[in-house]
């Protein structure tokens, strides 16, 4: 017998409770709460505590009003995207009608007398030209639609890539696309025009026979309701059908009885949607319908290039036989268009009424004598098709904006489905006001046009006797075929190809064809359904889904991959706390699934990298041995304090477990949320150092080893490979979850998107910050938005930006990234700007990269002068020839990639041209400015701004770093105090030119776009106020910085955070002797030179009284560069002797060789061998052997923790072996390798300085020439030209002079050159921004009826929203219990300081372990104050009743998980095999039991940390026994 629990230890359950140890098992372990507490903690005089506090700084800034106002923002899009759609729809169908109303021959309509005899009556005959003009507005409204879809398929064709159909498919969409337009030219030249203009609104409702017809026949037969479904298909089908009859019986009118011809034909167009469960047992034509329907998709683009175009001639060969059928000329559609659109006049007559019957709608009149002849409004016809085109294209672009945000039901189904009934109301009200009065609309509407009116009065006899009430019956058997509108489950921001079975709309039947177009999501739904049954942990890509393939494989796994270096301590503070962040959101997700049985669209793996290079340093004691530099001992001190201020409690982490390694070490913690971050130490010595190289590191290790490395199926590491990203980032990065889930959603939403980045915010102080907020703002506002809409992002930044494993897996990305810089241009493109060249290979391989404006990151930027040009010397170079790579491949690259297209390629031109000329394009200005501020001439302005940028060039050719940077430090401030000159000239001369002048008007268009896209970006508003150092800077960050730049060239060092590297003791005894030896050759020399004895040919005859004077006699010429170069080394001497001493190095002692690991590269067969010196010393003085992969000295170190030291598997440690031989092994100093690269870097650098500077000296030239010359050649601006009126008294003659500003042609050419750039920019950026804000808006949900799916109504559809915010809650670190928090945030006077510090002793200080506290406290749950409980989980709800609801959701799915774990541990208790079976069998053999919850929302994969075994770092995959 088992044995009873004698205290259950939670409450709730207890003492003497039955359960056995078998059938009940707590959520928590006790073992998992370890005392962490020193000795000294604990005793009475230092219980004092200091608890984190919440910072809002960078990512972290409060943004509760932005929150607010996308909530608000959303509410007034449901608003106006509702009145939009609706508004739009009624619109353009009542234009549609107004258009058909006028197409019958003969029809007579009553005139208003107002303007010819009050007390008489009036008719009025369209003529045929009337009718003309009105059949080419029908044109009109059938063709522009399908114009948009022809230059939408050119584009995607021409730019993308669009697949050929074959032959017999080509003549089946030909063949379809015939009938429906026949079916269109039918309705609204035959049927319409026949109808009164009510009954052409009702019938419109009629046109979906065929999709209920489809509708009937393809339901799931599985479905538990299906007979219910099919009675109704067929009620809905049989409405329809009464269409066919009903008024052609009634009216005795032959044209009707081509109705069914229409409704068939017209119906046709929407059958691809309508295809819906589809089976292997499925019928043998609706297979061939399914499989018709997928081919037509994918070609439809390049089939409708021809379509189209056939479609409006066909259209325009209906219109002719309709005027033959009518007995008219049928090409006086095309003979009389000069007469219809012109000048012309219609007759009036005067009628005599003489029988009216108001029942009946009879009415008799016959004709007077008189008649009026009145002008037509030739136009009127032309402005009605455009009304409706406009409000057609409105209808569309909303209804798709609805369904792209998530307010579909709204703002899309339900206002397309009121669009029937407000229109016949609307069409009721106005022509009962016009049968009224036909002056009614006298001055709105031409008198001799209005609708086609109803021929009854009274709407008792129009609904009974016409029988329209049958319009009832279209309505709702409409909304049935249509009703899967009602429940989208489109995902957010989802293409237009995915939204609509065909990507544009019907001009004429714009709601018909939206409402029917909007995608089913039957067999989306169909495999969601099943993939439940397995595993809900991720959204399943249908489009990848395979026999073989899991649904876990579908997981969405993200590995941070961070590259450190010399990173401070407040840096990687900033970097620890973003990771600590998104383990924490992580951890909600995992516990909501895996306790509560959530389904989280949103659930993502993560594992975290950090790569941190030159990670060693000699040790202290020996110079054989190596120890963790400073940066190491740095992290890991700073892990807890990164961990407290995220949790807003004192935090400890246990230590970290090191493992030794091929390439050097590595640190393994566990965080909070049971993730892994694991830092990989980089000892340059053993494995190539720099971050292009840790990049190998991590695409190899992770995409090469942990991925391609599974023993699994092909198409299975394929769709892992899709859904694998890594997260690239610096070691200063700071930013929130969400910036990572938002780029996450770009990466599902487009399968071609290679890489995603986000905006990046530069974190400082100082002028050189501020001028970096607004570069980095005006760059991403307008070039990367503009480069995201019209092409391709050409850098994703490696500072913060998301990558697709299985893009950089593809051909001559990963692997091409790894070549070693072998010519001069390599070590700029490849090694300085590493993050644009992997972008530019994914380009050249068809992937698109993004950027996305609300992802938000935070990075510290150079606050000094020398760093930022020092950084940017990298960066310029780097950037100017991956772009030149590019565009010298152009044509390759626009073949390849669907998103680069030729125009792109020429924007990417001219912004190269722009570059190359920007530092002559400056020079020119500062002349102009010199020559209007002082009064200077032209060629003393050249000769006052040449001086210097000569003098900066020759400097930057001859002299160190230095020297250029800080003379170009004092170029900048001069510069700086002549822009603010600059800045008083515009002004001055738009006072004396005028506002109409160039440089006038393109001044404020430069400030208003800068000023509009701010507006556009509140929350970085405030980089507007850094405008004037931005402009007053120009100069320098647009000529001098290039110019240093180019100069530099040759100079491949990383710049920034370099630190002077740690020396052993053998060097600096190396350069203490030789600079003993460098002194006393000095003396030697000093002494001989007394006698005339010296070596040195240079020198003088000094000599000097008590310090007053010093006279110096026979100077040589030649410098005295190594005496003072000797005084330096003499000089330092004795801080080397200080630093020997500091170490206890002994004097002339020969060390031991390091020892290497046995275990050594494959390449070095010395390694191998032991080395050991026969000195005396080796025997006196015993070391202790070391192995490099088995007990290194480093892992001794007591600055990183007594953690446990473990070791890596033979499989990692010959990865990382053969890695390393194949690409990573360090790079020998080879001298002439290196003398030949220097001496080509001289050369290239040469070349490109030449170049550069002859480009722009000749185009300064030829600019300056024709500004002295102007007067000869120029032209003259039309505007703002100044008048000058003279009177001449002696001819009596009044002279009226004109002044043109004069502009020279080449250099009006760029100002319209720039201006053309920034309107592009400026265009890009607005649309752009629109994305941003409908990506924003998709993400927001709004509690209230329509934002809810029919299944989201119920307290447990609450709960499961809540869930993960309810998770997030409860796993918090940073309160001790649901009653009590950690920290008293009473009023000073009630504090319980005492009590709350002993409390403190007493208590056990758990592990930072967010899963167990969940647990924890979900266990506690059940016997708190509700009251508490509410108050201390605000994400319960916003009110009481929803709180309580919520929390009795959440205990009830406490105890089913409970009743679920039960039943899982006696099953697994009495199975073999695996821990973790196939779920769909384990969930199958409990779905019966209705009083049990099924946990369908978390399956644990072989990394995972169930309750049997530790959690793995690992992401591994299971097997599963076919």
């Amino acid at each position: 017998m088992a044995k009873t629990i004698k205290s259950s230890g939670i409450k709730g359950i207890s003492d003497d409770s039955d359960l056995s140890e078998t059938e009940y098992q707590q959520f928590y372990d006790d073992t998992e709460d370890l005392d962490q507490r020193t000795a000294q903690e604990t005793k009475g005089w230092n219980l004092f505590r200091e608890i984190p506090v919440k910072k809002e700084s960078g990512s972290m800034v409060s943004t509760a009003w932005v929150d607010t106002s996308v909530k608000v923002l959303k509410l007034v899009a449901y608003i106006v995207v509702f009145t939009l759609v609706l508004g739009s729809a009624v619109l353009a169908k009542g234009a549609l009608l107004f258009v058909t109303s006028q197409l019958k021959k003969g029809r007579e309509i009553s005139h208003c007398n107002k303007a010819l005899a009050l007390d008489q009556q009036f008719i009025a005959v369209l003529p045929l030209e009337e009718r003309v003009t009105w059949l080419w507005a029908t044109l009109i409204i059938f063709s522009v639609p399908e114009i948009g879809m022809f230059l939408r398929s050119a584009r995607i064709c021409f730019f993308k890539t669009a697949e050929k159909p074959s032959v017999g498919h080509f003549i089946i969409a030909l063949v379809i696309e015939s009938l429906q337009t026949i079916g269109m030219a039918t309705l609204l030249l035959v049927i319409l025009p026949e109808l009164d203009v009510v009954k052409s609104a009702m019938l419109i409702n009629a046109m979906c026979i065929l999709p209920g017809i489809l509708n009937a026949f393809t339901r799931d037969p599985h479905n538990n309701r299906y007979s219910l479904i099919i009675i109704f298909d067929v009620l809905a089908v049989s409405a329809q059908f009464t269409a066919f009859v009903v008024w052609p019986l009634l009216d005795g009118i032959p044209a009707l009885w081509a109705i069914p011809l229409a409704s068939v034909l017209i119906s046709l167009s929407w059958w691809e949607n309508f295809i819906g469960y589809v089976d292997n047992y499925s019928a043998a034509p609706i297979v061939y319908l399914d499989d018709l329907r997928k081919s037509l998709k994918k070609t439809r683009y390049y089939s409708h290039r021809f379509l189209c175009i056939w479609k409006i001639l066909l259209f325009m060969a209906c219109i002719i036989i309709s005027l033959r059928l009518q007995d008219d000329d049928p090409f006086a559609f095309f003979t009389s268009v000069g007469e219809a659109f012109g000048e012309r006049e219609y007759t009036v007559y005067e009628i005599q009424v003489t029988f009216q019957d108001a029942y009946q709608g009879a009415l008799e009149y016959v004709l007077t004598e008189g008649s009026f002849s009145l002008p037509v409004a030739w136009t009127t016809a032309l402005w009605v098709a455009l009304v409706q085109v406009a409000a057609a294209y409105i209808c569309y672009e909303a209804s798709k904006f609805a369904c792209k945000i998530l307010i579909q039901k709204f703002s899309f189904t339900l206002a397309i489905h009121l669009v029937g009934p407000v229109t016949v109301n609307l069409l009721l009200v106005f022509c009962g006001m016009r049968n009224a009065d036909p002056c009614a609309f006298h001055n709105a509407i031409p008198d001799y046009l209005f609708f086609e009116i109803p021929p009854v009065y009274f709407l008792k006899e129009y609904i009974g006797r016409e029988m329209t009430w049958i319009w009832l019956l279209w309505l709702i058997s409409q909304a049935w075929i249509t009703i899967h509108t009602w429940s989208p489950y489109c995902e957010r921001l989802a293409a237009t190809d995915k939204l609509f079975t065909r990507a544009w709309y019907s001009g004429p039947l714009v709601d018909q064809s939206l409402l029917l177009n909007r995608s089913r999501d039957d067999s989306e739904v169909m495999f969601d359904e099943q993939d439940e049954k397995a595993d809900n942990v991720s959204i399943t890509s249908l489009d990848n889904y395979r026999k073989d393939v899991k649904p876990s494989d579908n997981i969405t796994r993200i590995f941070i991959c961070a590259t450190m270096w010399h990173e401070t301590k407040d840096e990687m503070i900033e970097f620890l706390k973003s990771i600590f962040r998104l383990d924490e959101d992580q951890s909600a997700r995992r516990v909501a699934q895996k306790y509560l049985g959530i389904v989280d669209p949103d659930y993502y793996e993560l594992e975290a990298h950090i790569y941190l290079d030159d990670a060693f340093e000699v040790s202290d004691h020996s110079a054989d041995d190596s120890q963790v530099n400073r940066f190491v001992k740095c992290l890991v001190d700073t892990i807890d304090e990164a961990a407290s201020e995220v949790h807003l409690t004192n935090v400890r982490l246990r230590p970290p477990k090191k493992y030794p390694t091929p390439y050097g070490g590595r640190l393994v913690w566990t965080l909070p949320g049971k993730n892994k971050m694991i830092c990989h130490l980089k000892d340059k010595s053993k494995i190539r150092h720099k971050k292009r190289w840790s990049q190998v590191m991590y695409m190899y290790y992770l995409l090469g080893h942990r991925l391609m490395d599974l023993p699994l199926s092909v198409d299975r590491k394929e769709v892992i490979a899709e859904n694998t990203y890594l997260l690239a980032l610096d070691g200063d990065i700071d930013f929130r979850p969400s910036a990572v889930t938002l780029l996450i959603d770009l990466m599902k939403k487009d399968k071609n998107l290679g890489a995603a980045c986000g905006r990046i915010h530069p974190v400082g102080t100082g002028f050189m910050a501020w001028y970096q907020s607004f570069e980095y703002a005006i760059g991403h506002w307008m070039q990367k938005a503009t480069e995201h809409m019209i092409g391709c992002v050409l850098c994703s930044p490696g500072c913060f930006s998301l990558f697709r494993g299985k893009g950089l897996m593809d051909d001559n990305v990963m692997r091409k990234y790894t070549l070693t810089s072998s010519e001069a241009r390599h070590y700029v493109q490849y090694d300085q700007g590493e993050d644009r060249w992997l972008c530019t290979l994914l380009l050249q391989r068809g992937y698109r990269v993004e950027y996305s404006a609300a992802s938000d990151a935070y990075t510290h930027c150079p606050e000094r002068f020398d760093e930022f040009y020092n950084q940017r010397r990298r960066w310029v170079p780097s950037t100017m020839a991956n772009i030149l790579d590019l565009l010298t491949d152009y044509k390759r690259t626009v073949q390849v990639n669907d998103n680069i297209s030729t125009l792109y390629i020429v924007y990417q031109m001219m912004l190269m041209l722009g570059t190359v000329l920007g530092p002559g394009t400056i020079f020119l200005m500062m002349i102009g400015a010199m020559n209007a501020i002082t009064g200077l001439d032209n060629i003393n302005a050249l000769i006052i701004n040449l001086v210097p940028i000569v003098a900066f060039i020759i400097i930057c050719m001859t002299c160190k770093s230095d020297t250029q940077i800080t003379f170009a430090h004092l170029i900048t401030c001069i510069y700086a105090m002549v822009m603010m000159m600059v800045i008083v000239g515009i002004a001055l001369q738009i006072v004396e030119d005028g506002w109409m002048a160039p440089t006038s008007m393109f001044f404020l268009a430069t400030m208003m776009i800068f000023i509009t896209s701010a507006m556009l970006h509140p929350q970085e508003i405030s980089c507007l106020l850094y405008l004037i150092i931005y402009y007053i800077t120009i100069p320098s960050m647009y000529m001098l910085l290039i110019i240093y730049s180019l100069c530099n060239l040759n100079n491949v060092s990383w710049g920034t955070r370099e630190i002077a590297q740690k020396k052993t003791a053998k060097e600096m005894e190396a350069e203490k002797k030789a600079a003993e030896e460098a002194k006393k050759k000095m003396d030697n020399q000093n002494i001989l030179k007394m006698f005339g004895q010296g070596e040195e040919t240079s020198g003088s005859l000094e000599f000097g009284v008590a310090g007053l004077f010093k006279c110096m006699c026979c100077t040589n010429p030649k410098d005295h560069k190594e005496d003072l170069h000797l005084l330096k080394i003499a000089h330092t001497m004795e801080k080397i002797e200080k630093r020997l001493d500091s170490i206890g190095a002994p004097p002339d002692t020969e060390k031991l060789p390091r020892r290497r690991s046995s275990m050594g590269l494959r390449g070095d067969t010395l390694s191998m061998l032991p080395e050991f010196d026969d000195s005396e010393e080796s025997v006196d003085i015993p070391r202790e052997e070391r192995d490099d992969l088995v007990n290194p000295y480093w892992i001794e170190d007591p600055n990183l923790q007594k953690g446990e030291v473990d070791f890596l598997t033979t499989a990692e440690t010959e990865f990382w072996k053969d890695l390393i031989d194949t690409y990573l092994r360090p790079i020998d100093e080879n001298k002439e390798e290196l003398a030949r690269i220097k001496t080509d870097l001289k050369n290239l650098r040469n070349t490109i300085v030449f170049a550069f500077v002859m480009l722009n000296a000749l185009f300064v030239m030829v600019i300056f020439l024709l500004q002295l010359r102007q007067d000869l050649l120029h032209i003259k601006w039309p505007f703002g030209q100044k008048i000058t009126i003279t009177y001449d008294g002696d001819t009596n003659v009044v002279i009226i002079d004109q002044d043109y500003l004069m502009l020279e042609p080449i250099g009006s050419m760029f100002i319209v050159f720039f201006g053309l750039v920034m309107g592009i920019q400026f265009l890009g950026m607005l649309t752009h921004r629109f994305g941003t804000i409908t990506h924003l808006l998709s993400t927001v949900q709004l509690n209230w009826y329509f934002a809810k799916k029919p299944n989201e109504l119920s307290d447990e559809a609450e709960f499961e929203k809540r869930a993960v915010e309810i998770a997030r809650d409860l796993q918090r670190l940073n309160v001790d219990d649901l009653g009590r928090r950690g920290v008293d945030e009473s009023s000073v006077a009630r504090r319980r300081t005492l009590h709350d510090l002993e409390r403190a002793r007493s208590e056990r200080r758990s592990a930072a372990n967010l899963d167990a506290n969940f647990k924890r406290r979900l266990t506690i749950l059940q016997d708190s104050d509700p009251n508490v409980v509410a108050t201390r989980l605000p994400s319960l709800g916003a009110n009481p009743t929803s709180r309580r609801a919520t929390l009795r959701a959440l205990m009830t799915r406490r105890d089913s998980v409970l009743a679920e774990k039960r039943r899982s541990q006696l099953r697994r208790d009495s199975t073999t095999g695996y821990i973790y079976d196939d779920p769909m069998n384990e969930l199958d053999s409990v779905s019966g039991r209705p009083s049990a919850f099924v946990n369908r929302g978390y399956e644990p994969a072989f990394d995972s940390d169930d309750d049997d075994r530790p959690r793995r770092s690992t992401v591994r995959f299971r097997q599963y026994n076919m």
